[in-house]
C-alpha cells in the first residue's frame, strides 16, 4: 500500500495517512504558518537533509559518517522505495553497504529459524529455552519495546516457548534477577553493542560468561551470539564468526533496532512478525520522502516544535492511551534527547535555546492522577501530545470507549481550561478551579495497535528528529556528551579499588588528590558507609 502524501482538511488542521490522523489544530500554528516555514530555505533545508539521508551523503559531519539504519527496511520492502522522488544508495567508503547489510540478514534470519525450529542446539543436542539479552542505550530500549508491544499482542502465542530477558544495567542486582530460573545448559546470550567497548554491557557479558560456565566451556561456545559493528571484538570474546550479526558504523546505536539488534526479537516471534514491523516503517519511509512538506506527518509534527521552541516552549508531555505502550516514552527519549540534546549548531557555535523540548510522559489514564495536574493548573510552560488507538485489541468495547473519553477530554481541557479569564483568576472565591488552558496540543489517532503500525509510528519520529535537527541547524547523529561522565567515571576507578571488597577486608582510605572536592568527600561518604556496614 502506497500513501505519497497525507490527505487534510486544512479547516481543522488534520493530516491522515498510512491510519494516522494527526490534528493540529489546538497546537501554535495553523496551517498557513506551516506553509510559510514549508516554502521558506528552512523548509528546503529540510528536505535536502532528508534525501541526505537516503542517498548516502555525510549526515553526521563530527564523525564523517552517513545514517544508514534505514537500509533494514529497504532489504524488507523494496517495492515502497521503487517510486520515490529520489533514488535510495548505501554506496559509502568505497563500500556497498545494502548488499552487505542483505547478506547479514539473510544470515541472521537463517540463524533465527535454526533456533525458532530446534535445529541449532546446544552441546547435548537439546534445544535453547532462554534467551538473555545484554545491551544498553538503543541496543536495549529498542528489543524491550517491540517485546512489550509484541507480547500485549499476544503475538507468543504459536511461537516456540523462549523464556526472553535483559540486562542492560551496571547494577548488578539487574543481572542477578534476570537470571533467576535460567538454565546455563539452555541459554542464548545475545551481547548487542555497536562499539563492542561500552563498559557496562562488557562487564556484564563477563559475568554472564561466568554464568554459562557453570555447564561447562563447550555450552559457553555454543551459547554466545552477538550483534556489532565491531566483529572482531565480538570474536575476541569468544563469539564464533558464523553467531556474528554485524552492522555497519553509519547505523546509530538508537537508530539500530531495525537491524541485529533486534535478533532475539526474531527468535522470540518469528522474522515474519519482524518483517511486518519493518513493511510499517518502509511506507512512513516512502510518505517522507514523497509527501509534500504541508502534507508530511513527520515534518509537520518538527515544524510545530519548531515553532513551540521560538515561543519559549521547551518541554513536550506525551502520553500514549494503550497501556501497552509504557516503554515507549523511554525508548522516545533516548531518540530525542540524546539525538537533538546539544549544545552547538553546525557552525561549532554555541545555542542560546535548546534544540528539542525535552520529552516525558507516561500512559494514559495513569498520568491524568499524577502530573497532568502541574500541567492543567501551573503556568509551566509545556506542549502536550497524546496518542490514542482507535480499535482496540480486545472485545470490550465498552471500556475502550471510556478511555477513548478520557482522551478527547484530557486533549481539550488542556488546550481550553476552566475559569481561566483574567476576572477569574483574579476571584479568590473562584481560582482555586481555574485550569490556564492555552496548552500547545497535538492530538494522534492511529488505527489500531500492530507490529506494521508500531513500525510506522517510530520510523514517523525517527523521520520527525531529523526534521526538527534540520530547523535547529543541530547534528542528530552523534552524541559526545555521553563520553564525558565515562570518561571520569574510569579516572575514579582507582579511588574506589578494593572498598567493596569481602567483610573480613579491611576499609582502606583511598588516595583522593587531584579530584574534584565534592568527589573527594563522596568518596569518604562512601567508604564511611562500608566501614559501618562491615561493623555492624
Amino acid at each position: 500500500m502506497k500513501i505519497s502524501a497525507a490527505s487534510h482538511t486544512s479547516e481543522h488542521a488534520s493530516y491522515h495517512a498510512l491510519g494516522f490522523a494527526i490534528n493540529l489544530a489546538r497546537q501554535s500554528v495553523d496551517p498557513n504558518m506551516l506553509a510559510s516555514i514549508a516554502s521558506s530555505n528552512l523548509g528546503d533545508h529540510v528536505r535536502q537533509f532528508l534525501q541526505g539521508i537516503f542517498t548516502g551523503q555525510e549526515v553526521n559531519p563530527s564523525e564523517k559518517r552517513a545514517a544508514l539504519h534505514w537500509v533494514y527496511r529497504l532489504i524488507n520492502s523494496p517495492e515502497e522505495f521503487n517510486d520515490l522522488s529520489i533514488k535510495a544508495d548505501a554506496f559509502v567508503h568505497g563500500r556497498d553497504e545494502l548488499a552487505l547489510a542483505r547478506n547479514e540478514v539473510a544470515r541472521m534470519e537463517s540463524f533465527v529459524d535454526q533456533v525458532r525450529s530446534g535445529q541449532y542446539t546446544n552441546p547435548k543436542g537439546e534445544r535453547y529455552e532462554s534467551i538473555l539479552h545484554l545491551g544498553i542505550g538503543g541496543s536495549d530500549l529498542g528489543p524491550r519495546l517491540l517485546d512489550q508491544v509484541f507480547n500485549r499482542l499476544y503475538l507468543r502465542e504459536g511461537q516456540p516457548p523462549f523464556e526472553l530477558r535483559f540486562v542492560a544495567n551496571l547494577d548488578f542486582h539487574e543481572q542477578e534477577w534476570s537470571l533467576r530460573g535460567l538454565n546455563p545448559e539452555k541459554t542464548l546470550v545475545i551481547v548487542a553493542s555497536k562499539s563492542f567497548g561500552t563498559r557496562e554491557t562488557l562487564v556484564n557479558a563477563q559475568h554472564i560468561i561466568e554464568w554459562l560456565q557453570q555447564a561447562g566451556p563447550a555450552f559457553v561456545e555454543s551459547a554466545l551470539v552477538a550483534a556489532t559493528c565491531k566483529p572482531q571484538k565480538a570474536m575476541d570474546l569468544g563469539v564464533q564468526a558464523s553467531r556474528v550479526f554485524s552492522f555497519s558504523e553509519d547505523v546509530g546505536g538508537r537508530y539500530s533496532l531495525w537491524g541485529p539488534v533486534s535478533i532475539a526479537i526474531r527468535m522470540v516471534y518469528g522474522n515474519a512478525v519482524f518483517q511486518e514491523f519493518l513493511e510499517g516503517a518502509a511506507q512512513m519511509d516512502a510518505h517522507a520522502l514523497n509527501s509534500p512538506l504541508t502534507e508530511n506527518l513527520p515534518v509537520l509534527l518538527a515544524m510545530s516544535d519548531h515553532a513551540n521552541l521560538n515561543r519559549g516552549v521547551d518541554s513536550l508531555m506525551m502520553s500514549p492511551y494503550d497501556s501497552r505502550m509504557s516503554l515507549l516514552i523511554p525508548y522516545l527519549q533516548q531518540l530525542w534527547m540524546e539525538s537533538l540534546g546539544k549544545g552547538i549548531n553546525l557552525e561549532g557555535e554555541l545555542l542560546s535555546q535548546t534544540p528539542c523540548p525535552m520529552l516525558w510522559g507516561d500512559v494514559g489514564t495513569n498520568g491524568q492522577h499524577a502530573f497532568f495536574q502541574i500541567l492543567h493548573q501551573s503556568p509551566v510552560r509545556c506542549a502536550v501530545e497524546l496518542i490514542a488507538f482507535a480499535q482496540p485489541n480486545h472485545p470490550h468495547q465498552d471500556i475502550h470507549q471510556l478511555l477513548m473519553t478520557h482522551f478527547l477530554a484530557q486533549a481539550e481541557a488542556f488546550a481550553v481550561g476552566r475559569l481561566n479569564s483574567a476576572e477569574d483568576r483574579h476571584n479568590a472565591a473562584v481560582n482555586f478551579r481555574t485550569c490556564l488552558g492555552q496548552r500547545p496540543v497535538t492530538s494522534m489517532v492511529i488505527d489500531k495497535l500492530t507490529p506494521k503500525s508500531l513500525g510506522a509510528l517510530l520510523c514517523l519520529w525517527e523521520h520527525r528528529t531529523t526534521a526538527l535537527s534540520a530547523l535547529r541547524g543541530v547534528n542528530p547523529f552523534d552524541q559526545w556528551g555521553v563520553e564525558l561522565g565515562k570518561t571520569i567515571a574510569q579516572g575514579l576507578e582507582p579511588a574506589l579499588t578494593g572498598m567493596f571488597a569481602a567483610a573480613d577486608h579491611p576499609v582502606r582510605d583511598q588516595t583522593t588528590v587531584g579530584l574534584d572536592t565534592v568527589t573527594q568527600e563522596l568518596i569518604h561518604n562512601l567508604q564511611a558507609a562500608v566501614r559501618r556496614q562491615k561493623n555492624d
